[in-house]
């Protein structure tokens, strides 16, 4: 009898912590699993451009903010990759039909953001690099269901140009890969705005810093073809013994970096820190694209979306610098830290159109 009046009692405390357990604890998953809920309920669309997810650049780069912000706030994966540009319309519209927030990605999407933005106006829309424009028109529309993300690439371009033309002018003394003709190169993509930007910011600040400093710029007029881009690389190193090769042009500039390698002369990156994908790279044009990405989808998960949203700029971490191989000379990386500290206090403004 004792033993089975000590069982009891044991039975009946396991069951009392048992209910207090529930009630304090089930009160705290209630309160998780409503913030999961909450979360889930968001419905978030990445649309590629013709570049795709391994461009190593800037559909990657969105790629990496949209699943930051997935793991985060809890939606189901939603990412479509374009082939074409004749792919933009169909691929945005079937996102629009299965997500409350869309993401195109790239300057390119323009128009077809536009149009498909204007068929969902229930639907809310976020474009890098870009905004809606009207078929036949090349302004910009402003619907208040769709961001316009923008980023002053000129002033990373401004940055890695100083680099360039710091160690040009330091010399074969100093530097002994240079080849001592004083030039560089830019190999870049399409001539559409983010790409002009970059350039108008190397190529001002490289003068800033090297007036003398030749600066050659081809477009392949291709994203895509690494073929095409090594092609112009080899041409600016061995035909005009360009030391230094910035890559401008997304998946196909891989082929630049590709060809500095080659020749044992210096590349840059674009978009993303590149170091990684060649070992020539020295540093990099940094757009974080990622940052946008993800900041967008918060806000849009706080109700505080807005069709004006801000500038991604140096002084506010939107655009810089990837950290310096060791090839690079402290004098450069200091006379890139000058000029930033020059562009956040405002003293120095870095174009946004190529200077002659």
């Amino acid at each position: 009898m004792r033993r089975l009046d000590v069982f009891a009692r044991v039975a009946l405390l396991l069951a009392g912590c048992a209910f207090i357990f529930t009630a304090c604890g089930g009160g705290n998953t209630s309160s998780s699993n409503n913030t999961n809920t909450g979360a889930s309920k968001v419905s978030v669309a990445l649309v590629t451009d013709k570049g795709g997810l391994n461009d190593q650049s800037f559909n990657h780069l969105a790629f990496q903010g949209y699943t930051k912000a997935m793991n985060e706030f809890g939606f189901t994966k939603q990412v479509i990759e374009s082939k074409n540009e004749s792919d933009y319309i169909k691929n945005l519209t079937t996102a629009a039909q299965g997500a409350d927030l869309v993401f195109a990605v790239g300057f390119l999407m323009q128009q077809a953001v536009y149009e498909v933005a204007t068929q969902f106006p229930d639907k809310k829309f976020a474009i890098i690099d870009g905004c809606a424009v009207p078929a036949g028109k090349s302004e910009c529309a402003t619907l208040p269901n769709v961001a316009p993300l923008y980023f002053s690439e000129q002033e990373a371009g401004c940055l890695v140009g100083a680099i360039a033309a710091q160690m040009e002018l330091d010399g074969k003394s100093k530097i002994p890969e240079l080849r001592g003709k004083n030039t560089i190169g830019v190999v870049a993509g399409e001539s559409i705005p983010p790409v002009n930007r970059y350039i108008a910011g190397y190529k001002y600040c490289a003068k800033q810093v090297n007036e003398k400093i030749n600066v050659l710029v081809t477009y392949t007029q291709d994203f895509q073809a690494t073929a095409k881009c090594k092609d112009a690389a080899l041409s600016m190193i061995n035909q005009h013994q360009a030391d230094i090769i910035f890559q401008d042009a997304g998946g196909c500039g891989v082929g630049a970096l590709d060809a500095a390698e080659q020749e044992g002369v210096f590349s840059i990156g674009v978009d993303a820190d590149q170091s990684q994908v060649n070992k020539s790279v020295i540093t990099s044009a940094v757009k974080r694209v990622d940052t946008s990405v993800y900041a967008t989808v918060k806000d849009f998960v706080n109700g505080k979306f807005s069709n004006n949203p801000p500038l991604f700029d140096l002084a506010h971490d939107g655009v810089g610098y990837a950290p310096v191989s060791d090839k690079v000379p402290a004098d450069a990386k200091a006379k890139a830290d000058e000029l930033a500290k020059k562009i956040k206090d405002g003293s120095l403004k870095v174009p946004s159109e190529i200077p002659a």
